[in-house]
């Protein structure tokens, strides 16, 4: 078995804020950071080669439970937990979904410098439009979504490169534009604005879609925050990060191959479970972690591994 799971409840507080160098106001509202990244934005990787090594999975290693309660994206075939299948109609894998306007919002697999492929699909799942971005879309889990689109670099092209907040079921879409040398990441929702951060700046900036985005400061990130709000998950390589929503560590879940996709990130199943990618050598599944133990399980069958991973479908 090669499960390891740490549990820790230290004292003091692990959220530590850096100074704000950009006149953020004083006050309770802006003193209180929304979750952030490191201040300098890695670069996703240029290659769509799978991310595996020698190693051959350990299929006993892990127990195979119950199938995902929430649709997952199986390269480009969207498979629901009542049975029904939906094919997406188009070219790349998909590496994140998210639901929007009766159809998707998606991001695919090819990345340029923190740049990637993001499309608008159907609910028949047929590309409806297609953009440059710089990660997946964000909902607020109270109905809202936003998203980053821009035009890369690499063909000598120009564009605007706007932040876009829309209600989940469309129609109410407004957007901001910003300076194109400042290129957005999405971090999370925090009191109605979306927060993204930049980089080469020492703060983060937040905006509701319709008003200039003000500076704020940064913080760590805490990562997918359940449905009750009260733990945050962070997929890190081979572990899963838990925290309450004031930083404090809950407990660090380590298995070998979590994390190893496209996108590392989680989705809530429910109140205590977290649906993740797994990836062994040359074979993937999905995985389901269960917070209150810290136990691994399998929610689907080993398949070959591939960079996309399997991204879920959050529940709305």
């Amino acid at each position: 078995m090669h499960h390891r799971h740490v549990r820790t409840f230290p004292a003091a507080l692990l959220l530590t804020l850096l100074p704000v160098t950009v006149g953020c106001s004083s006050s309770a509202d802006d003193a209180t950071p929304e979750a952030q990244p490191s201040a300098t934005p890695t670069t996703a990787p240029t290659t769509t080669a799978d991310p595996s090594g020698s190693e051959e999975p350990e299929a006993d290693a892990l127990p195979r439970t119950r199938a995902p309660r929430l649709a997952y994206v199986d390269g480009r075939t969207l498979r629901r937990p009542d049975g029904p299948t939906l094919e997406l109609r188009r070219r790349w894998r998909v590496t994140s979904i998210e639901a929007y306007a009766g159809g998707f919002l998606v991001t695919d697999d090819r990345s340029f410098e923190g740049t990637v492929g993001m499309h608008r699909l159907d609910g028949d799942g047929r590309v409806l439009a297609s953009w440059g971005s710089t990660g997946p879309a964000l909902p607020d889990g109270e109905g809202r979504i936003a998203w980053v689109s821009l035009v890369p670099g690499e063909g000598g092209e120009t564009g605007p490169t706007l932040v876009h907040v829309d209600s989940v079921d469309g129609g109410s879409e407004r957007t901001v534009e910003l300076d194109r040398d400042r290129v957005p990441f999405l971090v999370r929702w925090f009191r109605g604005e979306v927060v993204y951060r930049t980089w080469g700046q020492e703060a983060s900036f937040a905006t509701d879609g319709s008003t200039a985005p003000r500076p704020v400061p940064l913080a760590a990130e805490l990562g997918v925050p359940s449905p009750d709000g009260r733990q945050w998950a962070r997929v890190t390589k081979d572990e899963v990060v838990l925290r309450q929503g004031d930083g404090q560590l809950l407990d660090v879940v380590r298995e070998r191959g979590l994390g190893r996709s496209a996108l590392a990130t989680a989705v809530w199943e429910d109140g205590r479970h977290l649906l993740t990618t797994l990836t062994r050598g040359q074979e993937m599944a999905l995985a389901r972690i269960d917070t209150r133990n810290g136990s691994v399980s399998l929610a689907t069958d080993w398949q070959r591994a591939s960079y996309a991973g399997l991204p879920v479908l959050p529940a709305r």
